[in-house]
């Protein structure tokens, strides 16, 4: 490296001198020379205009293939004017700025314009466009447009991206065919007798490059190409051992001379295209590459990194699947240490062959199959392996479960519908956390509820089957035959025993005085008092059962203690009316021997306590009122006085 370094430095010192006394341009307005082969037509400023003219003048009766970099610049929407390749016969003192580019007004001229503005007095797009334009007139729907605009760039809007991008010009004096392309791709072309259509017979032309800004700026460059590059062989391959030989693809205005090459390992060499290079090892290599041209300038360095690639360890899996019915995937798993696996190639030995890197078996019936797997990376290390898959049967279960009353324990039970493959592995889910590793199962769950017990099984080849799922109802059965309750006799009285379950059987005992017995609500008529007990009976066997109490008073009528002593000692506490056969209570009041209501209710579940705004009401006499409606719809009232007693 050190070498090569010393050559360049060497021939930097050789060679700027000649190419300065050989300068072959003449610069105008605001160009500059950068480099060697490279100059700036205009600054990132107002108002401003550059030509850089050869001042030898070409022979268009002869062909040419001339090679630039051009570089627009780095603003966009702020970026302007563009730059133009031009062919003329006027001198080497021309340009102009603004939207002209330089070319405006230069006639009998051709120009090969990259304009960044749009200017809609010139019918210009609204994207960078390239266009070739005639006798100095720039206006796209004008007689000076010969051909375009188009993008300057293929699939690209903009131009001024900061990059460089290379500017080819290409005419055939034969064919009369001049052709333009950018970065290598096609972009115009004519087909024009440029002596006679546009020079008058004039074959002697200038020709150079122009370049302008107006209130919009950007810095305006270009090269006379020398862009140092290689390419690979076709069919090169970089892998280690493998001797890789490189081309020079360089891109030159002029003729190059020399080059001088570093591999990237140590290895040097200074020939038009390098012998063929074998790397020590695998691995990513930094080669370097300078050109010189006849003009005697030096291109900047190329750095391209080189990846010497290792060879695949080729691998695959799993290696045995189950057959469920769904798609079965097989996985590469290859290793590479040095490079990028790019391409596989699946072959399944029944003509079934795949090209993605995960690959969906073919097969669908159980048995021991070869697969064979090729591994190629991008630097073209290929690589194979073949092994053997397995595929395995899956069994199918159904399970079964016996709802059953609480306390009592179900009775699971699991079933192979295929008995050709036999399972080594039985497991239930009882739905409450438990569970259990046996096919059958007696399980007493600790409440009432639906429970889904889930089966799972795996045959001894280690296949699952697909789990099924069993419904279990654990009954647990209450019935409520309601409060004890008074009736007046001869008065009907509607039962009501509430339990939750679906298809109950009901049953009340004794039948006396019941219009259905076995109903959930029947009506009672007693002329005495009366103890039911209502039975509750579910599908499943499982009972409960529930009594009530009917004491029937002569009726309808307000029974009224006389007296009552409210010493919390539980006996006797409250001063209460039972209303036998008086299902509304219009009230009941009581007052004191001054005549002062000391108490009032609507409910004859709100017996008075024997206080009177929370203090202990003086024991004495009291006078009460009670009114309701009966069950037959009258409305009667009752009056009397009662004692309390402390």
């Amino acid at each position: 490296m050190r070498h090569l370094l010393c050559l360049i430095g060497i021939f930097l010192l050789n060679t700027r001198t000649h190419a300065q006394i050989q300068q072959p341009y003449i610069l105008n307005g605001s160009a500059t020379q950068r480099t060697c082969n490279c100059y700036v037509l205009t600054q990132d400023v107002t108002n401003a205009s550059g030509t850089v003219w050869n001042k030898n003048r070409i022979d268009l009766t002869r062909s040419f293939n001339y090679v630039f970099e051009v570089n627009l610049g780095c603003k966009d929407e702020t970026g302007a004017d563009g730059i133009g390749f031009i062919l003329q016969t006027q001198g080497t003192n021309l340009g102009g700025s603004g939207q002209g580019l330089g070319f405006k007004g230069i006639s009998p001229s051709l120009g090969v314009l990259i304009d960044t503005w749009m200017n809609g007095d010139e019918n210009d797009p609204g994207y960078d466009h390239l266009a070739i334009q005639m006798n100095g007139l720039s206006d796209h729907l004008g007689p000076g447009n010969l051909a375009g605009p188009v993008t300057v760039a293929e699939g690209q809007s903009n131009i001024e991206d900061c990059q460089w991008h290379l500017f080819r010009i290409n005419w055939n004096a034969v064919t009369h065919l001049l052709e333009v392309s950018v970065d290598n791709r096609p972009r115009l072309s004519i087909t024009k007798d440029l002596v006679n259509d546009i020079f008058g017979g004039d074959p002697m032309v200038y020709w150079g490059f122009a370049g302008s800004t107006g209130g919009a700026t950007n810095v305006q460059q270009f090269c006379a190409a020398l862009r140092p590059e290689f390419a690979f062989n076709a069919g090169q391959i970089l892998c280690d051992g493998t001797p890789v030989s490189f081309a020079d693809n360089s891109s030159s205005f002029g003729v190059i001379t020399r080059r001088w090459w570093d591999l990237g390992d140590g290895t040097i060499s200074t020939a038009v295209q390098p012998p063929p290079h074998t790397y020590p090892a695998p691995g990513v290599y930094e080669v370097k590459m300078v050109i010189e041209d006849n003009s005697g300038c030096i291109s900047d360095t190329m750095r391209s990194p080189v990846t010497i690639g290792s060879y695949p360890v080729v691998d695959f899996g799993p290696t045995e699947f189950c057959l469920t019915g769904n798609p079965l995937t097989i996985r590469d798993a290859s290793q590479v240490d040095v490079g990028t696996k790019a391409r596989w190639e699946w072959d399944f030995g029944n003509g079934s062959v795949s090209l993605a890197q995960n690959a969906f078996i073919p097969y669908t019936a159980p048995g021991r199959y070869d697969v064979s797997l090729q591994v190629t990376t991008q630097e073209g290390c290929s690589a194979g392996s073949t092994g053997t898959i397995d595929l395995f049967p899956t069994p199918l279960i159904s399970g079964t479960g016996i709802n059953v009353c609480i306390g009592d324990p179900t009775e699971l039970e699991g079933n192979n519908l295929t008995p050709g493959i036999a399972i080594s592995q039985w497991y239930w889910a009882l739905g409450n956390g438990d569970t259990s590793r046996s096919r059958l199962v007696s399980y007493p769950y600790a409440a009432g509820g639906t429970y889904t017990a889930r089966l799972h099984a795996i045959s001894t080849d280690g296949c699952p089957a697909a789990p099924v799922a069993v419904d279990v109802d654990v009954v647990d059965l209450e019935v409520n035959a309601g409060r004890d309750t008074i009736v007046a006799k001869g008065q009907p009285l509607q039962l009501h025993a509430q339990a939750t379950g679906e298809n109950l059987q009901y049953t009340w005992l004794p039948a006396i005085g019941l219009n259905d017995p076995y109903s959930p609500d029947p009506v009672a008529v007693l002329q005495k008092d009366q103890v039911y007990q209502v039975t509750v009976t579910s599908p499943e066997g499982c009972r409960d059962d529930d009594m009530i109490a009917v004491k029937a008073y002569v009726g309808p009528e307000f029974y009224v203690p006389n007296a009552f002593t409210p010493n919390n000692d539980g006996r006797n506490d409250l001063f209460r009316v039972i209303a036998a056969g008086v299902p509304v209570l219009d009230f009941l009041r009581v007052w004191d021997r001054w005549g002062r209501q000391v108490f009032q209710t609507a409910d004859l579940s709100t017996p008075w306590n024997g206080t009177v705004n929370g203090q202990p009401a003086s024991s004495g006499t009291y006078v009460w009122m009670v009114q309701g409606v009966d069950y037959l719809g009258k409305r009667f009232s009752r009056q009397g006085t009662v004692t309390l007693i402390r």
